[in-house]
């Protein structure tokens, strides 16, 4: 057992030394890569931001139109009971 976790600490230790020890053009890799996700994060945070406004300016035109319906229906109701000045 003791063993086993010697193994499993060693196998770590190596695992950590290997990942710090990298070269100038991974480092330039992942720097890249860092910097592509960073402009793809903001891409999307634009997105979703324009989708919101897209959101709130029909939920605000739908209300707009069920008022304008609403008050239709109720001139038409009007006009139907004999009320003549709704019916223009």
């Amino acid at each position: 057992m003791k063993s086993l976790f010697v193994l499993a600490v060693a196998a770590t230790a190596s695992a950590a030394i290997g990942q710090s020890g990298e070269d100038a053009a991974h480092r330039a890799d992942r720097l890249r890569t860092e910097q592509l996700n960073r402009r793809a994060a903001a891409s999307v945070a634009h997105r979703d931001a324009g989708n919101a406004r897209s959101k709130d300016d029909y939920s605000a035109a739908r209300a707009r139109y069920e008022r304008q319906m609403r008050a239709w229906r109720r001139q038409v109701s009007a006009c139907s009971a004999g009320d003549w000045d709704a019916c223009r």
